[in-house]
């Protein structure tokens, strides 16, 4: 069907919209999950004035390369700090990068319209725009690489650039695996020997520009480690970045927890893709869809590579959905293609489209004004005049659907964009207010207050919640450092009930056991 101007305004519009509210409130949330300890490895790469090799807690740390961290220490750089916005805008960024990339393919490949559709889609699965892209973790960032490394090699591909074909893709999967570790071999190879496998051009495997992309890849990434090989053995960190990959498989797994993922990942892959994912399943679903993808090279390559690199996943009981992120966009090219196909369907899968963004409408203008009676946002400045302005804005969003059911797509990602307006003036303050998150770093604050300025250390190899020791970082200008023996006059946070002989000054909680801070006479 074909798109019509005020769909395109429309389109656009909600399209600024989303990237000013990737930004909104963006510091506001407590790090937490593995935020903090790529911080912590950043903080104390640019202390040591050693960019090769990650350290955490000043031990050697193993399970990641080091390229994400370059990210974070140049962007704490333009902030002038390791702040929480110093940590997230690599991943803003990242996925306004992908965003522009699948642009550019779309339009180059399909259309214009398929390819605005096709960004937004990805963006606006709802595990990528509530969740994902407030972290300062390496997934976004790293998905955007190996996405770029597949299309790149599509493109190419089609306009018969072999040299390009091979060199590009090939680097890209070399700094992927400086950012992630070895999960980029099979990507590349999957999707490479996928692809020229189902265009019949599998003789290029022995070509000499292939061999010219499997030169670049070893250059970069063999260039990197004999620079790391000049600080530290490569033994331990190779076998841990192997550990991390074949930790995951069928292999190190229960049979029962297999049985559980091969049944449970696909479903969870739809439901972090709604409600984009609606598209795939309403208007993909159909014996003619096959027929379609055929026809067109894009729609192909993304099927294939698709299902070439999900199976891997898929059978792997350890893998999780942000493994998958750079698939997504593959998945959902399908569902946008048909949407935009829809002439030709019955009316029923068009208008079940409509009533499910209509009921939608509503619940997020009901929900909004609930949000009042909800005691945790008691504390909400404002709070009545934030969820009043949302719910209205749901309800008038329902209404123009109402009017004009024929741009229910557009009312949606209006909704979507409306829906993480509000929560970032309310379930964001609401976790600085009340979280996990909050309460560490409180913590911190107290384990400052105590310490001064005075040595702190780690006992040994012990644990607690990173979160902690990223606040402790920057309140004291300096990194904490594992210590294995207990040095007088410094502080130390040890494993409760380790030291009886020591007052307990401090009780720090932590899931795996709690620690307390000492003071070492």
């Amino acid at each position: 069907m074909a798109v019509s101007s005020l769909e395109r305004r429309l389109m656009g519009w909600a399209a600024g919209l989303m990237l000013l509210s990737l930004f909104v409130n963006l510091g506001v949330q407590p790090v937490y999950l593995e935020e903090p300890r790529r911080a912590l490895i950043a903080m104390e790469m640019q202390e040591n004035g050693n960019y090769i090799v990650p350290r955490q807690l000043g031990d050697f740390y193993y399970k990641k390369p080091p390229v994400f961290n370059w990210l974070i220490i140049g962007s704490a750089a333009l902030f002038g700090e390791y702040n929480r916005w110093a940590l997230r805008l690599p991943t803003v960024l990242s996925l306004i990068l992908t965003l522009l990339l699948l642009y550019q393919v779309g339009r180059r490949h399909l259309s214009a319209d398929f390819g605005r559709l096709w960004a937004l889609s990805y963006v606006f699965c709802g595990a990528i725009y509530f969740y994902f892209s407030m972290l300062g973790e390496i997934d976004v960032f790293y998905s955007l690489i190996t996405l770029g490394s597949m299309l790149v090699f599509f493109h190419h591909e089609q306009k018969e650039r072999w040299s390009l074909m091979f060199a590009v893709s090939y680097g890209l999967a070399a700094v992927g695996l400086l950012t992630k570790g070895l999960p980029s071999i099979p990507f590349l190879g999957l999707t490479v020997l996928a692809w020229l496998i189902y265009q019949k051009r599998w003789r290029l495997l022995f070509s000499w520009q292939h061999l010219l992309g499997i030169m670049v890849f070893v250059g970069i990434a063999g260039g990197y480690l004999a620079l790391y090989n000049q600080y530290n053995s490569l033994d331990n960190y190779l076998a841990d970045l192997f550990s991390e990959s074949v930790g995951r498989t069928a292999v190190q797994n229960s049979l029962g927890r297999t049985m559980e993922h091969l049944f449970t990942f696909p479903l969870d892959t739809l439901k972090d893709t709604l409600p984009m994912s609606l598209l795939l399943l309403l208007f993909s679903t159909h014996r003619g869809i096959w027929r379609q993808i055929r026809a067109q090279p894009l729609l192909a390559f993304s099927v294939v590579v698709f299902l070439a690199n999900f199976v891997v996943y898929w059978l792997a009981p350890g893998a999780k959905q942000r493994y998958i992120y750079m698939l997504y966009p593959l998945l959902l090219s399908v569902g946008v293609y048909a949407w935009q196909e829809r002439g030709a369907l019955a009316r029923w899968r068009e208008r079940t489209f409509q009533v499910i963004v209509g009921i939608l409408l509503v619940v997020l203008s009901l929900g909004a004004i609930a949000l009042n009676v909800v005691p945790a946002f008691d504390f909400l400045p404002g709070r009545v005049w934030i969820t009043g302005l949302g719910a209205l804005v749901f309800a008038g969003l329902a209404f123009l659907h109402f009017r004009k059911p024929a741009l229910a797509l557009n009312w949606l990602l209006f909704g979507l964009v409306a829906g993480r307006f509000l929560f970032a003036f309310a379930i964001l303050p609401q976790r600085a207010h009340d979280s996990a998150g909050q309460f560490n770093t409180d913590l911190a604050h107290e384990i400052q207050a105590i310490a001064g300025e005075a040595p702190l250390y780690m006992y040994q190899d012990g644990r607690i919640s990173y979160t902690v020791i990223y606040e402790l970082n920057r309140l004291r200008g300096k990194t904490v450092h594992f210590n294995k023996d207990l040095e007088p006059g410094s502080f130390m946070m040890v494993p409760e009930g380790e030291f009886p002989a020591y007052e307990p000054l401090l009780e720090i909680p932590f899931h795996d056991g709690d620690f307390v801070l000492i003071q070492v006479k």
